[in-house]
């Protein structure tokens, strides 16, 4: 009888022991297919004006006309500012319709996708809005290019439903298709590289 309970006791060790390690690895799975879901680091190498005359600010959510929401963050400087590239990726759009206007977006793998949109659509000197889609786009822009970090891809303007507007670019990111606010990632590489104050360009 002593032998029995000895026996049964250590079954019971034994049961408790494989059930907590059953469950310790049932959880670090857990933890590394969490840590293998999460979002990758995404740091802009170029900030996407290249002038000093530039003011932007976190507008993320702001209400738009139609119920919409705003999902990127407009980047003010004068109409024909060159427009670059903020990290190295591939030309996947470009094209124009009402809303965003003149736009092209590249693919900067690992999921990550970049947008500038009411790109330049007038003719020099004027806000005519009949320069047409290559007075907003660089003239090797082609689907499927290369490009890269600070490489010129197009120029600043207010085509699309900014007509009137101050000229700025609408600049989104995205991961994996869902939109993320950019306006971080776009201050990170302001201080970065800039590191000169915003010219007193403000929205009218």
């Amino acid at each position: 009888m002593h032998i029995t309970r000895i026996n049964a006791l250590a079954l019971i060790v034994s049961l408790v022991i494989g059930f907590t390690a059953t469950e310790a690895c049932a959880f670090a799975g857990s933890a590394r297919a969490s840590s293998a879901t999460e979002q990758p680091e995404f740091v802009l190498s170029s900030f996407p004006h290249d002038t000093a005359a530039v003011n932007f600010w976190d507008s993320w959510g702001a209400r738009r006309s139609g119920g919409r929401r705003h999902t990127g963050t407009d980047i003010l400087s004068p109409r024909g500012t060159r427009v670059v590239a903020v990290a190295e990726g591939t030309v996947t759009a470009f094209g124009t319709n009402r809303l965003s206007g003149v736009y092209l977006r590249l693919d900067h793998g690992g999921g990550w996708t970049s947008t500038y949109m009411h790109l330049n659509n007038d003719t020099l000197g004027t806000d005519d809005g009949s320069g047409g889609i290559w007075t907003g786009l660089h003239p090797l822009i082609t689907v499927g290019a290369v490009v890269h970090a600070g490489q010129v891809i197009g120029y600043v303007g207010n085509s699309g439903n900014a007509e009137g507007k101050q000229p700025h670019t609408h600049f989104e990111i995205a991961f994996a298709g869902k939109k993320i606010n950019p306006y971080p990632h776009l201050r990170d590489v302001w201080n970065r590289q800039m590191r000169v104050p915003m010219a007193a360009i403000t929205p009218r």
